[in-house]
């Protein structure tokens, strides 16, 4: 009887705890969202204006909610910098969200799915530092699918950048990701 007790216990305590390797709340959200980032200049002289890209890759069937939000109680999507000393945060902009019906809102939400490209807007001032250096970032979002709503995650991304003296020679890069004109996102 005793042993039908001890396997009974085991099963139950087995379906409770996860699978080794299982991702469940916050880790499992933070998984949903890979980045790509990018610097337009190569390397960026003291004193000039200059992009970052992070490109979000949204799994598929999974949205975040874009950075403009229809609901009070959706939680925008972000991307905060932590400016080092030598560096001016000048804006961030985020493109517009889909409108997208879902089975859980009576309205259309504007979204974020597959891949989305936030960018910010940097001044290396005269005094920042010369060298490779890194700019911390912060990505928050809320993942969730057709069905249910993941924790709301921060993430953390670095960008590093390479800063050169003033008026030294600098090649755009990534013209697929900073495309002249390619302006339809809102500043904040």
């Amino acid at each position: 009887m005793k042993s039908r007790w001890f396997l009974a216990l085991a099963v139950l305590l087995a379906a409770l705890v996860p699978a080794a390797g299982a991702q469940t709340g916050p880790q499992m959200a933070r998984s949903v969202v890979s980045s790509d980032n990018y610097v337009s200049l190569q390397p960026v002289p003291r004193g000039r204006v200059f992009e970052v890209a992070v490109v979000a890759n949204i799994q598929p069937a999974y949205h975040i909610n874009a950075h403009k939000v229809l609901e009070e109680y959706l939680i925008p999507t972000e991307i905060e910098a932590k400016s080092p000393v030598g560096f001016h945060l000048l804006s961030t902009e985020y493109p517009a969200g889909e409108l997208r019906q879902f089975s859980f809102s009576k309205r259309k939400l504007a979204v974020y799915t597959g891949r989305v490209v936030l960018r910010l807007r940097f001044l290396a001032e005269r005094n920042a530092p010369l060298g490779t250096r890194e700019l911390p970032l912060t990505l928050r979002y809320q993942a969730c699918n057709n069905t249910m709503c993941l924790p709301p995650v921060e993430v953390p991304v670095s960008v590093n950048v390479t800063i050169a003296k003033a008026g030294s020679p600098a090649r755009r890069v990534h013209p697929e990701i900073f495309k002249t004109g390619n302006r339809n996102s809102r500043r904040r």
